[in-house]
């Protein structure tokens, strides 16, 4: 048997942790193969998965009732967003056009009928106060799933907690 020198702690260390890891390593090997761990780790899955669910459909209820923008009411926004930037652009052209020296002002201005423009703009800006207020919305409804997220965590840690608690054997 060699001689163990105690001076150096470290080193002591480092053979405890070799021999109980040799110990434990194989003991938790065995235990990982069983058909009991399997069973346990597969009822923790469903349970966690159960758990996911049920807080799906309560953050989906809730952000509901709150009256909070869901991916359709963004993805909404973001459609008339285009829809503003097309009919803006569409203006611009017809307004800038008098600029060209070849084109007639008089036959320009009755093509495009004034009242036809004057009411399209009161449309764009009808548009454009409600997509300024579904942005307010949005940004109030980040803050809240801001608080949602910080309840997932904490839920997620005690789905952690009771994940690590070994079944008792049967």
């Amino acid at each position: 048997m060699s001689e163990q020198n105690y001076s150096d702690p470290l080193k002591m260390w480092k053979q405890m942790y070799d021999v109980n890891e040799k110990y434990f390593g194989k003991m938790m090997n065995e235990y990982v193969q069983k058909e009991e761990f399997s069973e346990w780790m597969g009822s923790v899955i469903d349970f966690n998965l159960f758990c996911k669910k049920m807080l799906n459909d309560q953050s989906k209820t809730f952000l509901e009732a709150s009256n909070i923008a869901s991916k359709e009411d963004i993805a909404n926004v973001a459609s008339l967003v285009i829809n503003l930037e097309s009919k803006v652009d569409t203006l611009e052209d017809q307004l800038f056009l008098d600029s060209q020296p070849e084109l007639d002002v008089a036959a320009l201005k009755k093509e495009l009928d004034i009242v036809t423009v004057k009411r399209d703009l009161t449309k764009l800006k009808a548009e454009t106060k409600s997509i300024h207020q579904q942005v307010s919305e949005l940004k109030s409804s980040m803050e809240n799933i801001e608080q949602l997220k910080s309840s997932m965590a904490n839920i997620e840690q005690l789905l952690q907690q009771l994940t690590t608690k070994q079944p008792t054997k049967q």
